[in-house]
């Protein structure tokens, strides 16, 4: 008896072939209908004694098919095409596994196959999401803020920047005398008067986190795998509607 899985290799092939001949079928009779006429020409002498000429003036075309045969070179692509979608819908109603850990722990319970392979290309996509996850900025030392939200991490240590003011300063470079004035030099300096103290926030999460994240997704879905194949590993079960199908048709 066939497995599941093996009905899947071929499907994809019969559909594509099933799909070429109903095209090339539908070209057939929409744009060579000749190859379904065909003709005798003869020449009848009224002459009797020039009836040999009959041969030399004798044209015939063959039929290249007919309906009948077209339809019925369809029908067998077909049939196989509709006894394998059948046999992979019918067992895919009873083809199910257990997604669990190498340990043993049952983590999912009776999947069906389709289900799995629905799991598995939806979590690759959502994959995507996690691996765009932004981290906190190295180089800084965070620690859990005390606030009441979760996932919010404070700068142990706060930016600093002076807050500075232009002073004006002089002082006497040559002292006054009866006969010149004083020589004053003059300058400015900042001063600093306070100081700018940032404390910095973020929602962030570790590198560490998010490769833990990644790890478990990839985790799952390594077991999700597992699983889908177990399922594919189902009896065929036997389902034939092709011919019944085409017999109603035709009859």
């Amino acid at each position: 008896m066939a497995k599941l899985h093996e009905v899947l290799a071929v499907d994809s092939d019969l559909a594509e072939t099933a799909k070429k001949v109903a095209a090339e079928a539908l070209i057939t009779f929409t744009k060579k209908v000749d190859h379904f006429l065909g003709h005798d020409k003869r020449l009848v002498m009224f002459d009797q004694d020039r009836m040999q000429e009959e041969g030399g003036a004798r044209e015939r075309k063959e039929l290249v098919t007919t309906v009948q045969e077209k339809l019925d070179y369809v029908a067998g692509h077909l049939i196989r095409h509709f006894d394998c979608l059948a046999q992979k819908e019918a067992t895919n109603r009873v083809a199910q596994a257990n997604v669990e850990t190498p340990g043993g722990e049952v983590l999912l319970h009776d999947m069906p196959a389709t289900l799995l392979l629905g799991l598995e290309n939806k979590l690759a996509m959502f994959r995507k999401v996690y691996e765009a996850i932004p981290t906190l900025t190295p180089g800084i030392d965070w620690e859990q803020d005390s606030s009441e939200r979760p996932g919010v991490y404070k700068a142990s240590h706060p930016i600093v920047r002076h807050k500075t003011e232009k002073t004006y300063k002089s002082k006497i470079l040559v002292e006054p005398t009866p006969q010149h004035p004083a020589q004053i030099e003059k300058w400015t300096e900042d001063v600093p008067i306070g100081d700018f103290k940032t404390e910095q926030y973020s929602s962030m999460i570790t590198p560490a986190r998010k490769s833990i994240l990644l790890g478990r997704i990839d985790e799952l879905l390594r077991l999700i795998k597992q699983a889908r194949m177990r399922a594919n590993s189902a009896e065929v079960v036997d389902k034939s509607v092709g011919e019944f199908i085409f017999d109603w048709i035709h009859a």
